[in-house]
C-alpha cells in the first residue's frame, strides 16, 4: 500500500481481543469502539502496516463484577514493569502482551484502573491521564518511534500533548478519531481539575474552553488530523467544532469480514448461491435459537421470522420507546399481526438509571399477554451473543435517534452474513445501505423514514410479508434481498477502511506521494 512500511501506534481504552478468551475479552470492551479497535488492528496488519496496539487490560469484568486473572489467559506478562512518571511520582504497572490478528497488543494493567468506563467521571479522567503518560513511556521503553499515533475518543486524547512534549517523538504525527457525540463522549470538567490531566500548562487553551475543561475538543485541537466515523458524522463534527473543521474528515468504519462471516457460509468457499445462503442462515438461526432457549427457556420456531436487536442500552439508541408501542403488532399471529418472533438483548451502564429501568420494563414485557414465547429480552452483552444474534436473526433492527448514531457495528455484521437491516437513516448505514425497491428488487435496507415507531412497525411488516411469501409461496424477493446484502457486505471489510485512512490521512500527513 505504501512505498515504505509505516509504524502506527493505535491507542484505545477498549479493545475486543477474542484471543484472550471470552471472560477477559468481555472485560475489555463494551460496544462498537472496542469492536472496531480489535478489527482495525487486523486491518492494519493485512494492509502491511506495522501496528503497535496499546490499551488497558482491566482486572474486573464490568458486566459480572468478577476479577480477571490474566495468568489464566494466553496473554504473556512482560519481564519488565513500566514506570510511569506523573504527579511528581512514579507509578508502576505490569505490561501484558498478546497476539491479535498478527500484531502484538500491549495491555496495561494498573491496580488503580480496574474497570472499563467506571461510573465516576473523575476516575475516567484519572485513567485518561495515566494512559496519556503511559503510552510515551512504553514507547520509550520499547525504543519505538512511530510515524503516527492514532487515538480513539477523549480518554486517549491526552497521549497527543504528552508525546508532543517529548522531543524523541518530534517527527510523529497524530490522528484523533471521534466516535460519538453522546453525553459520555463529550465529558467536561471544572477548570480546577486541569492538573489532574497530567499535561503541561502550555496546553491550557487547547483544553479549557468556555471556562470548562473539554477533553474531546482538546484532543481535536492538539491532533494533526481528526476523523469522524462516517461521512455524515464527519460533517456533524465539522459543524460542532468549527475552528478545527479544516482538519476534520469523515471516513466510514469497517469491520472484519473474515471474523464475522458465518462458518456455514464459508463452507461454500464464501461464494454461496441464494439457496446455499439460505441454508447457511438456517444453521445460524438454529444456533441462536439454542442460545436463546438456554438463557430464557423459550424455544423459538426456526421456520418463523426472527427479528433482533442486541446492542448496548442507551437513551440515544432508543430501543424501549421504539419497540414498546409496536411490539404487539409485530409479534401477533397473522392476520392480525406479522407473526414475528423478537429478540432484544443488551445491558445499560450501571450508572444509567433511565436505561437500567428499561431493562426491568423489558423483562416485564416478556410476560405480557400475547408476547409470551414470542418476545424475549436477554440482559447480556458479549461478542459471542451479539455475533450469534446478528448472524441468526432474519431482520436486524437499529433505531437510534436521527443524527445520533455515528456508525454502528452490528448492522455491518448482519449485512456481511446476508441479513437485511431495518434502521434509522443516518451514520454509517446511510452511507453503505440503499432502500430496498420492491419493483426493481434493488437495494438492501429498510430505512425508518420518516423516523417513528409507527414507520418501524410498518416496515417490519413489509419484511415479514416478504419472508412468509418466500417460505409459503416460493416468491424469491426475500432471497434476492438477502443476496443483495451478502454481496454489499463485502465492501464493509476493515481493509477497505484502512485503505481509505492510508490514502486520505496517513500519506498526506507524512508527505508520501
Amino acid at each position: 500500500m505504501t512505498t515504505r512500511k509505516l509504524t502506527i501506534v493505535y491507542v484505545s481504552v477498549e479493545m475486543m481481543i477474542p484471543e484472550l478468551g471470552e471472560e477477559a475479552c468481555t472485560a475489555n470492551f463494551r460496544g462498537g469502539l472496542g469492536d472496531l479497535a480489535g478489527h482495525t488492528v487486523e486491518g492494519l496488519v493485512k494492509c502491511g502496516i506495522n501496528v503497535i496496539p496499546i490499551t488497558f487490560f482491566y482486572t474486573k469484568n464490568w458486566q459480572t463484577g468478577e476479577n480477571v486473572d490474566y495468568t489464566k489467559t494466553p496473554a504473556l506478562r512482560h519481564p519488565h514493569k513500566l514506570n510511569v512518571e506523573m504527579h511528581w511520582q512514579k507509578m508502576t504497572t505490569p505490561i501484558w502482551t498478546i497476539n491479535r490478528a498478527g500484531a502484538t497488543v500491549f495491555g496495561l494493567s494498573h491496580p488503580e484502573h480496574k474497570m472499563l468506563y467506571p461510573g465516576d467521571k473523575y476516575t475516567k479522567l484519572d485513567q485518561a491521564a495515566f494512559l496519556g503518560r503511559a503510552v510515551p513511556a512504553l514507547l520509550g521503553h520499547l525504543q519505538i518511534v512511530p510515524d503516527i499515533v492514532w487515538c480513539q475518543e477523549w480518554m486517549t486524547g491526552l497521549v497527543i500533548p504528552n508525546m508532543r512534549d517529548d522531543h524523541q517523538f518530534n517527527a510523529c504525527k497524530s490522528v484523533f478519531t471521534v466516535h460519538t457525540i453522546a453525553r459520555g463522549a463529550l465529558e467536561r470538567f471544572p477548570v480546577d481539575a486541569y492538573d489532574r490531566m497530567a499535561i503541561d500548562r502550555r496546553w491550557y487553551n487547547h483544553f479549557v474552553i468556555d471556562n470548562a475543561i473539554k477533553p474531546t475538543e482538546g484532543g481535536i485541537k492538539c491532533a494533526d488530523k481528526v476523523t469522524g466515523v462516517s461521512k455524515q458524522f464527519g460533517e456533524i463534527c465539522q459543524m460542532m467544532f468549527v475552528d478545527d473543521a479544516h482538519k476534520i474528515h469523515g471516513i466510514m468504519n469497517g469491520t472484519s469480514r473474515d471474523f464475522f462471516l458465518s462458518p456455514h457460509i464459508k463452507m461454500y468457499r464464501e461464494e454461496p448461491n441464494s439457496l446455499q445462503l439460505e441454508l447457511a442462515h438456517k444453521e445460524d438461526k438454529r444456533e441462536l435459537i439454542s442460545f436463546i432457549e438456554a438463557r430464557t427457556g423459550v424455544r423459538f420456531d426456526v421456520n418463523k421470522m426472527l427479528d433482533g436487536a442486541v446492542r448496548r442500552l442507551a437513551s440515544y439508541k432508543n430501543q424501549l420507546p421504539m419497540f414498546v408501542s409496536v411490539i404487539d403488532q409485530i409479534c401477533a399471529p397473522r392476520p392480525h399481526g406479522y407473526d414475528v418472533q423478537v429478540l432484544l438483548g443488551g445491558v445499560a451502564h450501571e450508572n444509567d438509571y433511565e436505561c437500567r429501568q428499561w431493562m426491568e420494563e423489558l423483562r416485564l414485557l416478556m410476560g405480557r399477554e400475547g408476547l409470551k414465547n414470542r418476545f424475549v429480552y436477554i440482559p447480556e452483552y458479549s461478542e459471542r451473543f451479539r455475533t450469534l444474534a446478528a448472524r441468526g436473526c432474519d431482520l436486524w433492527i437499529s433505531c437510534p435517534w436521527e443524527a445520533n448514531e455515528a456508525c454502528g457495528t452490528s448492522d455491518f455484521v448482519a449485512k456481511i452474513d446476508g441479513n437485511p437491516n431495518l434502521a434509522t437513516c443516518g451514520g454509517g448505514i446511510m452511507e453503505h445501505g440503499t432502500e430496498f425497491d420492491h419493483t426493481t428488487r434493488q437495494g438492501d435496507t429498510f430505512f425508518i423514514t420518516p423516523y417513528s415507531a409507527q414507520t418501524m412497525g410498518i416496515k417490519a411488516g413489509w419484511a415479514a410479508r416478504m419472508y412468509y411469501n418466500y417460505k409459503e409461496h416460493g416468491d424469491n424477493t426475500w432471497p434476492t434481498l438477502r443476496m443483495n446484502n451478502f454481496v454489499g457486505g463485502k465492501a464493509l471489510d476493515i481493509v477497505h477502511m484502512v485503505a481509505r485512512y492510508n490514502e486520505e490521512c496517513f500519506k498526506p500527513l507524512l508527505g508520501i506521494v
